[in-house]
C-alpha cells in the first residue's frame, strides 16, 4: 500500500506500540480501523475488505462500529436526517452486517449494501468503496445508474423505513429491513452526537 494511503496512527496506536514494542507499530497501522477519536476516514478504511462474521447490536467489533459511524458521517455530510440514516443503517445491517464484504454472495454483489455491478450500481471496486456505496444507496453517486433513496417515486419520509429500503434494494426478502430498523435507530442514538459530517 502506498504510504499516502496508510491509515493515520491514533493515540491508541501509540499507546499500544509502547506496550508491545516499537516493532508492532507498523502492524497496528495495517490491521486497525480508522482512528475513531479523530475520525480520519482514510482510503484504506474506505476500501478494506472485511470478513462477514455476524451482527449483534451489543457485541459489534471495531470495524462494524466504524462503519456505522462512517455511514452516519456521510448522511450528515449530505445534510440528510435521522430517518435517512436509519434506513441506510438498517439496509447495511441486513445486507452485510455492517462489514465491507468482499466475496460475491449473490451473483456479483458486494460491499456494505451488496450492490451489483451488473445492475448498474457501479464497478466491482466502486460497490466495495464505502463512500461510493453509501452515495449510490442514497441516489447521490454519479458512478451509479441504479435509483437510490432520494430518487424514489415518493418521499422516503412518507414510507415506512423498511419499505423505503426495499424499494431501493429490491430484495427477495423484503421483511428483513423492517426487522433491523430498531437496531439502526439504536445505532443512530448511540453514535450520532459524536460524529462530524463527512463531505469528501
Amino acid at each position: 500500500m502506498p504510504a499516502s494511503l496508510a491509515p493515520a496512527l491514533s493515540r491508541r496506536h501509540l499507546l499500544l506500540a509502547g506496550a508491545f514494542g516499537v516493532t508492532s507499530l507498523a502492524a497496528l497501522g495495517t490491521i486497525a480501523p480508522a482512528a475513531r477519536a479523530e475520525e480520519i476516514w482514510t482510503e484504506e478504511f474506505m476500501t478494506r475488505p472485511e470478513t462477514r462474521e455476524g451482527f449483534a447490536l451489543d457485541a459489534m467489533d471495531d470495524w462494524q462500529i466504524d462503519n456505522t459511524k462512517f455511514i452516519i458521517a456521510v448522511i450528515k455530510g449530505h445534510d440528510l436526517d435521522e430517518e435517512a440514516a436509519v434506513i441506510t443503517l438498517a439496509t447495511a445491517i441486513v445486507e452485510s452486517w455492517l462489514r465491507n464484504y468482499e466475496p460475491a454472495v449473490d451473483l456479483d454483489s458486494g460491499g456494505l449494501f451488496q450492490q451489483r455491478p451488473s445492475m448498474g450500481w457501479g464497478t466491482y471496486d466502486e460497490v466495495r468503496h464505502k463512500k461510493r456505496a453509501v452515495d449510490a444507496f442514497l441516489g447521490l453517486g454519479d458512478h451509479s445508474e441504479a435509483p437510490g433513496l432520494l430518487e424514489l417515486g415518493t418521499d422516503y419520509h412518507d414510507m415506512a423505513p423498511g419499505d423505503a429500503a426495499q424499494y431501493v434494494q429490491g430484495s427477495a426478502h423484503p421483511e428483513r429491513y423492517a426487522e433491523q430498523v430498531p437496531a439502526a435507530q439504536t445505532l443512530w442514538e448511540r453514535y450520532a452526537d459524536d460524529v462530524e459530517p463527512f463531505t469528501d
